[in-house]
Order: structure tokens, then C-alpha cells, then sequence
């Protein structure tokens, strides 16, 4: 799943980013402050300070875990604390996984890490797509006058539509406005043995990037992909619900309530995945949001439901929030561990 994102939002195809959870946090709905969660008591600055701290630990002790996909995610969550991240980045930039090597290269880009660029430089000759296409962002994030032709190579010219959802994704965090005719001739350049589910994941990232560089006309593009056809294209539902809300697009907020509360013709609601998606972009456009169906994912669902659902708990801004997230803090897996402290961190940032 992306995470996004979409995070993030940041999108690597190699490991999965949507990461955050709490168990056993009992939300009733939510208050009537929008993005607001009823649970325990307020949280003011110095505990929410602390409870900031205490995530970051985690991070800083997950990112050496020895599962590669609990790294890569530590090394996300650590964005928000670029003084940490910097102290783990040199083994991850050298890390044997390439999805943790990625996932470094691109938080050096997004936090504009400077001091690790002289480690960064080689690794445009990685043996991996996915990490030459990430030091090549991080670089030219960091002012360097790095070669970015390559990205424009995959975006239109590699076999694999993940690789091309890739290089799109980075491309728009770019921000090169002249980049939109390359993005505008890989949506309309057929990947050969992708699958409809693949083409239609390329076609919402490929929108996110342009809608970035001022095309919001392609906006339309992702709101059509939140309507699945078939059960294969859940992936690209979730990622342009979460790709709504990384864009701040309001307009879409009828669309998504309506997506989280359909039927279909025999009673059957939208999968867990893709009602856990409508709730956190909700709650991250700052509308009110029922975080009931949530709070007994985090308490009783499987890791993947209880990670997502940690996830919605990370873009809801206040105490209710941050609350249900420290209650969850060093229960479960790694996984659900580094969903955790990942969430916490954020959420905390959202509510200052």
C-alpha cells in the first residue's frame, strides 16, 4: 500500500510506508472541533513535549531493527526530527536493503539533510532504480547541480509502472514546473504487461505530480480513481483518497464521505482499508470524523488494519488523538511499534 504517501505521503514500491497504530483505545465520535478526537484528558505543551520525546526514542531504536521494512519506516517518521534523523542516516544510506536505502535517500531530500551529501553523491550509481531515482531528488533538494535526465528516462521509458510511479512521485516533489510535459507523455504512454490495477496506481500518481506543478485540472483524475471496478484496484482507491488529503483538496470532501459510507447492491460496505483511508484524509482536512469504526481496528484488527488505522490517528490534529496513540506505545510487533511512535510524533506536530 502507499503511504503514501503519500505520504506518503512518499511512495516506495519496495516496502510499505503507511505506518502507525494504537491499540486499545476506546474513541467515542468525534468532537465537534474539526479533526478533533474525544478520549482522556488535554494535552498541554510540556506533556505533549515529552510524549514527542518518547516517539522519537523509538524511532531512534527502530531504526535498527532487523526487519528492512520497521527501518524504512523509522527513517520516515524520523522527518519530523532532523537532528535525530541525522545521526541514523549514514548507516541507512548504506543499508543492504534497497528499500531502506530509499526511503534515506528521500529523507535526506525531504528534511534537506546537507551534512550526509557526500554520502548520498554515490548512490546515483546504486545497482537500484528505486535508489539512484531517490539521491538524484535528494540531491537537487539540497541544491545540487545533479543530472535529474534519468528520472525522466523511467517516468516514460522503464518496463515497470511501479518504478515510473516512482520517478512521477519525485519528480513532482521537485517542483519543476517544466517537467509537466514529460509526466503529461508518460500518462499517455502505455507500460507494456502492466496489469489495469497497475496502470490505474500510475495514472493517480502521475496526476498527484502534475496537480503539484499547478495542473489542478488533473485533480479530476484522482477523484475518478476513488470508484474501484473491480477488487484488484483497491490500492489505487486508497492511494488517491490519501493523495486528496496530501493535497489539501476540499473540494473532494463530499466525494469521500460518500465513498465511506457506500453500499453496494447487496448491503456490503467499502473494505476496512479503503473506510480507514476516507477517515484520515478527513480528519487531515480538518473535518470532523467518527473515529469509532478506528479505535476498534487499533484495538482488535490485524497488523496491516492496525497500522492503517494508527494512521488516520496521525493526521487527526488533538488531544483525543495523541491520547489513544500513547496508550498503544511499545505494545504489538515492530511494525505496529515504529505505526506508533510514528504517528505520535506527528500528531503532536499537528496539534502545537
Amino acid at each position: 500500500m502507499h503511504a503514501p504517501t503519500g505520504s506518503l505521503s512518499l511512495l516506495v514500491s519496495l516496502v510499505c510506508l503507511v505506518g502507525v497504530v494504537p491499540p486499545g483505545a476506546a474513541l467515542g465520535q468525534a468532537e465537534t472541533k474539526p479533526g478533533a478526537a474525544s478520549i482522556g484528558e488535554p494535552v498541554g505543551a510540556v506533556e505533549r513535549s515529552r510524549l514527542r520525546e518518547l516517539a522519537i526514542d523509538d524511532l531512534m531504536q527502530l531504526a535498527t531493527s532487523e526487519d528492512p521494512q520497521v527501518r524504512a519506516n523509522a527513517i520516515e517518521g524520523l522527518i519530523l526530527a532532523p537532528g535525530r534523523l541525522e545521526v541514523v542516516l549514514p548507516a541507512a544510506l548504506a543499508d543492504p536493503n534497497e528499500g531502506v536505502r530509499t526511503v534515506a535517500a528521500m529523507a535526506v531530500g525531504r528534511a534537506e539533510v546537507k551534512g550526509v551529501l557526500s554520502a548520498v553523491e554515490p548512490m546515483v550509481r546504486d545497482s537500484s532504480p528505486y535508489v539512484r531515482a531517490a539521491a538524484i531528488y535528494a540531491l537537487r533538494k539540497n541544491g545540487r547541480d545533479t543530472n535529474p535526465t534519468p528520472l525522466g528516462a523511467m517516468v516514460t521509458q522503464d518496463p515497470s509502472p511501479r518504478i515510473r510511479s516512482h520517478a512521477a512521485f519525485l519528480l513532482g516533489e521537485l517542483g519543476d514546473k517544466g517537467t509537466s510535459s514529460l509526466l503529461r507523455e508518460a500518462a499517455k504512454t502505455e507500460v507494456i504487461r502492466a496489469t489495469a490495477a497497475e496502470t490505474k496506481v500510475l495514472s493517480v500518481q502521475i496526476a498527484e505530480s502534475l496537480v503539484k506543478l499547478g495542473d489542478s485540472e488533473q485533480l479530476h483524475t484522482i477523484r475518478a480513481a476513488l470508484y474501484p471496478a473491480t477488487p484488484e484496484e483497491l490500492d489505487a482507491t486508497v492511494l488517491a483518497v490519501q493523495v486528496l488529503g496530501s493535497l489539501g483538496d476540499r473540494a473532494s470532501i463530499g466525494q469521500l464521505r460518500s465513498l465511506g459510507s457506500m453500499r453496494d447492491s447487496s448491503g456490503g460496505r467499502m473494505p476496512l482499508e479503503v473506510r480507514l483511508a476516507v477517515a484520515g484524509t478527513l480528519g487531515r482536512l480538518g473535518e470532523a470524523v467518527d473515529l469509532e469504526e478506528a479505535a476498534r481496528a487499533l484495538a482488535e484488527g490485524n497488523e496491516p488494519n492496525r497500522i492503517q488505522a494508527a494512521w488516520v490517528f496521525g493526521e487527526t490534529a488533538g488531544s483525543g488523538a495523541i491520547r489513544a496513540l500513547e496508550g498503544a506505545m511499545g505494545e504489538g510487533s515492530e511494525r505496529v511499534r515504529v505505526a506508533v511512535a510514528s504517528a505520535l510524533l506527528k500528531a503532536a506536530e499537528r496539534t502545537r
